[in-house]
């Protein structure tokens, strides 16, 4: 009788852990592929989830003939306004540089976008009339971050402006685009392990 080959039957159970080990990694790949696609979705296809939030709905008040200070430097300028025909003249600058300017009634919405990205979107809510002049209240009031400009510090105190600025409240950096999901990957790696385990256990059987 033929005594039994130790090292080929080493060799045989060696042979039987590399599909074993090459099904295992085809798996891991594929997997983070398709988490990879579940996970980011819409990188580059939804700009506005991803859009940073440096002003979140505030209300601001500027008086006729100054103006309020956002953040990179944009500026919004009451140019005039009349309370009787609820209407408002408003210019937009950066660092004193034109822009753009429209003339908005109560209600409207003025928005501001460069090269398809929003950056400022502000509504005229109230137009007062006084003896001090007429004062616009714009709310609610949002701006984006401009990607195209070095990203600004978070300010102890609201940004400097040459108006009467009632608003006290500072900005919130806030990134809209969906997070990572811990638990899902765990899950997943747990499956994944766990079909590897059955197949490295069918292997053991053969």
């Amino acid at each position: 009788m033929r005594a039994p080959n130790e090292y080929g039957r080493k060799s045989r159970k060696g042979m039987r852990l590399i599909p074993g080990l090459f099904f295992s990694v085809t798996v891991f790949f594929l997997f983070s592929i398709l988490f990879s696609c579940a996970v980011f979705p819409a990188a580059g296809a939804d700009d506005e989830r991803l859009s940073i939030i440096l002003i979140d709905g505030d209300e601001i008040y500027v008086r006729s003939g100054n103006c309020y200070t956002f953040l990179q430097g944009y500026q919004i300028y009451v140019k005039g306004a009349n309370s009787e025909d609820s209407r408002v003249w408003i210019e937009l600058r950066r660092n004193e540089v034109f822009l753009e300017d429209a003339i908005v009634g109560v209600g409207d919405t003025f928005v501001y976008s460069n090269n398809s990205t929003e950056i400022l979107n502000l509504t005229v809510e109230t137009i007062y009339g006084g003896a001090n002049g007429v004062l616009v209240k714009f709310s609610p009031v949002y701006q984006y971050l401009d990607p195209k400009l070095p990203m600004p510090q978070t300010p102890v105190n609201p940004p400097a402006s040459s108006s009467d600025n009632n608003s006290s409240i500072p900005p919130v950096f806030e990134n809209q685009a969906e997070g990572f999901d811990l638990p899902i990957f765990l899950l997943s790696i747990g499956a994944v392990f766990l079909i590897t385990g059955v197949f490295a256990g069918a292997y053991k059987k053969k």
